[in-house]
């Protein structure tokens, strides 16, 4: 009977997080309040377009609930000011920090180019069941990781002629080992115990063939350890519609995952509940995959869940289990025990009330 209602006021609640100054990053003064502690850990925030800056609002409100030590250098323009590359200093940042991350961007040429400059060469999504949030799926508990690099989101087409476009799928062995290994090494690490490929080289040979004989003889060395399958895309999809609890690690190339993605965080109850990151040599950056949607940009409308998810993949990368079990805590708590809903699951609530629940669980 109280859905939509406001919870009780906090003292400060309303106030925004300090807002970073011109297009350089801010450095906050961390999030663990006035106690004594171990030493923030510095954190490139990155607020991107549209409702991203209320989702990152969001984090850091969050986290300062749970007195997470990290300290953010935060960038309020995420564009350089005379083109739509990523400014040198968001990289500078990136770079030295090792871990960022990252509110919704959504200008294509902007993602390729952090992804060749930072090197982000694959994409991890941790879909799982939410209890509270109703569904047909039942539990289910799967990772999906693909290719960012190469494949059909290469980015390279051109006209051939007048009215015929075409666009090249490329793949590398060097990509593709780079890729099984990072798969193999992701499922030995985190006890994942079988991974399925995803692929279509019945067709295309010697593109899906270069990652499929990859994923093939790094398997071998790891047949003790993990059981591993290699299936066509659409028998994959089906398999994950229709037994998504016999799922653990799905890997594939670009498009497909990207696919696949959508597709789990759908059967989430929403796209916006799916976390992730993306992958580096030089680091990680952490956000739920989604658009900017400037028309729910300034309505306190956004769900923030999947970006508080990705934040708390964050804090496991970072050794700080406790802050966040925490967080993730809270979230699941809110989603079971409460009827607090943002407009994209049924609810009337706003986004700030999500928060304020979220911060009152921890």
């Amino acid at each position: 009977k109280d859905q939509g209602k406001s919870p009780p006021q906090a003292k400060d609640q309303g106030k925004s997080p300090p807002q970073a100054q011109g297009k350089g990053p801010e450095k906050s003064q961390g999030t663990g309040g006035q106690k004594e502690g171990p030493k923030p850990i510095k954190v490139t925030m990155l607020k991107g377009e549209g409702v991203g800056p209320e989702i990152m609002d969001a984090v850091q409100e969050v986290l300062s609930a749970a007195e997470a030590p990290i300290e953010w250098e935060i960038f309020d323009e995420c564009k350089s000011p005379d083109s739509d590359e990523v400014p040198a200093a968001i990289l500078e940042s990136l770079g030295r920090n090792k871990v960022g991350v990252k509110g919704p961007v959504d200008d294509r040429r902007w993602q390729r180019h952090i992804r060749k400059a930072f090197e982000q060469f694959a994409y991890v999504s941790i879909c799982n069941n939410i209890e509270g949030v109703d569904t047909p799926f039942g539990e289910f508990d799967l990772v999906i990781i693909r290719d960012q690099m190469e494949g059909d989101y290469s980015g390279i087409e051109h006209k051939v002629v007048p009215g015929v476009m075409q666009t090249i799928k490329v793949s590398t062995k060097v990509g593709a080992e780079r890729m099984a290994k990072f798969v193999f090494g992701y499922a030995r690490e985190h006890n994942r115990k079988k991974i399925t490929v995803a692929h279509k080289a019945n067709i295309m040979r010697l593109t899906d063939g270069e990652f499929l004989d990859a994923i093939h003889a790094e398997a071998d060395k790891h047949a003790d350890k993990v059981l591993f399958e290699e299936r066509y895309l659409d028998t994959t999809i089906l398999n994950l519609l229709m037994k998504p609890e016999q799922n653990d690690v799905l890997v594939s190339s670009s498009m497909y995952g990207d696919v696949m993605r959508i597709m789990s965080g759908a059967m989430m109850g929403s796209p916006f509940l799916c976390p992730g990151y993306s992958v580096s040599c030089l680091g990680k950056v952490f956000e739920c995959r989604m658009n900017s949607q400037p028309e729910l940009a300034s309505k306190d409308l956004v769900n923030p869940t999947g970006h508080l998810l990705s934040t708390v993949l964050m804090l496991r990368h970072l050794k700080l289990d406790k802050h966040a079990d925490a967080v993730e805590g809270a979230v699941r708590r809110v989603y079971k025990e409460s009827d607090v809903r943002t407009k994209d699951l049924g609810g009337c609530a706003k986004c700030s009330e999500f928060v304020q629940a979220v911060c009152d669980e921890i």
